[in-house]
């Protein structure tokens, strides 16, 4: 009907539906592209799709990475949330085997040798699934999912609106 009444109602139906249906998937795969990211410079910075945020879109996928200052990691998700990290709470944030007992959970890692002016020398994507810190600390095993990411902002919320 379409190829042979392409002026009919129907027609014009069919290819309505058929345009909405691909307007969603290209929302649906926005993802940004495999990144090296050296922090001090913005060389290989991954982007900033504030266009493909959507109210349905996915919690823990990112679509925009920015270094907001440099002290702020700030990470733009699909469903059009953003949230800002100070660095050395990234830092501080780590769950490697280094950091963190494997058995029991307990934290390794004493806060009070972090100083606070670490920063992230490197950021490298991790398939679609997290990021990877290399530190002026020399610390680089921490692989941060973006399922973590996204609840770590949440907690970070949740505390500074108690302290409100």
């Amino acid at each position: 009907m379409v190829a042979d009444q392409p002026e009919s109602v129907s027609a014009k139906v069919y290819a309505a539906i058929a345009t909405a249906l691909v307007e969603q998937l290209h929302a649906a795969v926005t993802v940004l592209k495999p990144f090296v990211w050296k922090w001090d410079g913005n060389e290989g910075e991954p982007g900033w799709l504030e266009g493909a945020a959507r109210a349905a879109g996915s919690q823990n996928t990112p679509i925009g990475f920015l270094r907001r200052d440099p002290r702020t990691l700030s990470i733009l998700w699909e469903d059009g949330h953003r949230d800002d990290f100070d660095v050395r709470d990234l830092r501080l944030a780590c769950h490697c085997a280094l950091c963190v007992e494997e058995m029991s959970g307990r934290a390794l890692l004493d806060p009070r040798t972090i100083r606070f002016d670490v920063s992230p020398r490197r950021i490298v994507s991790i398939g679609n699934y997290a990021i990877q810190f290399d530190w002026s600390d020399g610390h680089n095993s921490g692989i941060y999912s973006f399922t973590g990411l996204r609840a770590l902002g949440a907690r970070a919320a949740a505390k500074s609106v108690e302290n409100v």
